[in-house]
């Protein structure tokens, strides 16, 4: 850790900085880089997968163009994961997360502390061939976090990844992908979040909560999850060529829509048993002139060429 420390602060762009094999315990790994997008910054395991970050670990990255790869997070007990900010003033922007793995092999703590496995702060950032799996504590598995004043946040990726195996945690906050939250939900993240793999992601009603405008989900498999993929704040989202197996789980749901001008095109969802808020595809009814953290009405949805078989409930308005 001592010698990460020294070797962080000297990064240029270009040079890449190898954490050795092995377990690293309860290391707190913080980094500030300036990298170019010809010439980023990587930070990497030696053999991808045997750099073992244990227990209170967490990497902490701010400035542009760094690259992290390889890394293994194994039963994390801290608030976060990884972070992508060292402070609260020191965002990160253009940086990737890559071939990745935050596992929890634990059974539930009694400390019931919220915690999450990576929080995307600043812009620009892309999440890919990561694999998250086995949370059990409170608290959002992936969240992207937005800031009223400053609307250049967003414009995430998250794709080709694998989420799984996420035990129902009986209250809200069992999300595995939030974007945004009740009070940012006006403002426009654009993310996109594709190709990536949901199995079992149990947690609570909603698997993806949506809460800001603009982003689009497609060609994502959700296989088993009791839950649904819900538009919960925002508008003008978009949820393409996504696919929906129940395989026998119960509570298993699709789509489900809140707000305005939202495009459900292309989707093909099979097998669901889930009802009410979790049927194939539900409306919620709205309250007129709703609070941000309320229901705010369906309004100019489009649904387009999606595929609704053998599910409990096809569609609920």
């Amino acid at each position: 850790i001592a010698a990460f420390e020294v070797a962080s602060g000297k990064l240029r762009p270009g040079d890449s900085l190898v954490l050795a094999s092995g377990t690293w315990a309860n290391a707190r790994l913080q980094i500030h880089a300036e990298g170019t997008m010809e010439n980023p910054v990587l930070i990497r395991a030696d053999t991808p997968g045997k750099t073992i970050l244990m227990g209170d670990s967490r990497l902490s990255i701010s400035g542009r163009n760094v690259v992290v790869e390889g890394l293994l997070f194994k039963d994390p007990t801290g608030e976060e994961a990884i972070e992508l900010r060292t402070s609260s003033k020191q965002l990160a922007a253009d940086c990737r997360i890559t071939h990745c793995e935050v596992v929890n092999t634990l059974p539930k703590s009694a400390d019931n502390k919220t915690a999450r496995f990576l929080s995307i702060y600043g812009s620009g950032h892309r999440i890919d061939h990561c694999r998250f799996k086995g949370k059990t504590s409170p608290g959002t598995t992936v969240v992207v976090w937005l800031d009223n004043a400053k609307p250049e946040l967003g414009r995430h990726r998250l794709d080709h990844n694998h989420f799984a195996h996420r035990e129902r945690l009986g209250k809200n906050g069992g999300e595995t992908i939030r974007i945004g939250d009740s009070k940012t939900s006006m403002q426009r993240a654009d993310c996109i979040v594709e190709k990536n793999l949901f199995e079992r992601c149990d947690g609570e009603a909603e698997c993806i909560s949506n809460k800001s405008c603009g982003n689009i989900y497609r060609s994502n498999s959700f296989i088993s999850v009791s839950g649904t993929l819900t538009l919960r704040h925002g508008n003008d989202c978009q949820v393409l060529d996504n696919v929906f197996l129940g395989r026998g789980a119960k509570g298993t749901g699709g789509i489900r829509l809140i707000g305005e001008n939202h495009l459900v095109k292309g989707n093909h969802l099979e097998g669901l048993l889930g009802d009410e808020e979790r049927s194939a595809i539900c409306f919620m009814l709205g309250i007129p002139g709703s609070p941000d953290n309320g229901y705010f009405q369906v309004k100019e949805a489009k649904l387009e060429a999606n595929t609704i078989l053998d599910c409990a409930t096809p569609l609920m308005i």
